[in-house]
């Protein structure tokens, strides 16, 4: 009787150090540099500016303030001109910030990138591959103040279904002999499709990835 007490007690020892092990290879499994729609890298949407400081450490934070909208936004800027920065925006316009409403990246030599690849400095084809080839919607490059564009949808691709809480921005990287005419058609228009024939003539690059 005392062998088999011991057998199922080893039996139980050996079974709970599986499982422990288990979890410990999971938890080194997650990317550290992910974006997903939790977080991008450590930061997480559900942080406070406390929170900050103790998972990131006050030193390598920054206050700012952007303008956002013709808005005054209070900002922190995490890991502050690294290539791994994260500006996080918050929805208090004084401390103490407990609400952040946005995440974003805009380095393209940073790590941080979704589990298919998507990262600031992809392409728009990029884009569209990852989206299951359905069109990307975004504002219109040629009646933006600033030249950017900010993609308002991914109309049903994976992306969407994937990442509901992804958005960015992109720029023209270059231009191969766009018709004027065709320039004049669209200029007016809000918003632009990827699917668009302007599209065959632009080459396009993720500038900012954004969460919120």
């Amino acid at each position: 009787m005392k062998t088999i007490l011991l057998s199922f007690a080893f039996i139980a020892l050996f079974a709970g150090c599986q499982q422990k092990q288990q979890q410990d290879q999971k938890e080194t499994a997650v990317d550290p540099h992910a974006i997903t729609c939790e977080s991008i890298g450590p930061v997480k949407l559900s942080y406070t500016y406390a929170d900050l400081e103790t998972q990131i450490g006050r030193k390598n934070m920054e206050d700012d303030t952007l303008t956002v909208d013709g808005k005054s936004v209070q900002v922190t800027r995490v890991f502050p001109n690294d290539t791994k920065e994260i500006k996080v925006y918050w929805a208090e316009s004084q401390p103490p910030y407990a609400t952040i409403t946005k995440l974003a990246i805009s380095n393209s030599f940073g790590p941080y990138q979704t589990a298919e690849g998507l990262h600031v400095g992809s392409t728009l084809e990029d884009l569209r591959k990852l989206n299951n080839f359905m069109p990307v919607s975004m504002t219109n490059f040629y009646n933006s103040l600033d030249g950017f564009a900010t993609i308002t949808g991914f109309n049903g691709g994976d992306l969407e279904l994937n990442y509901p809480c992804l958005s960015g921005r992109l720029d023209i990287v270059k231009q191969r002999g766009v018709d004027v005419r065709m320039l004049d058609e669209i200029q007016d228009n809000e918003t632009l499709l990827s699917s668009h024939k302007l599209f065959n003539s632009l080459d396009v690059a993720v500038v900012e990835l954004s969460i919120q």
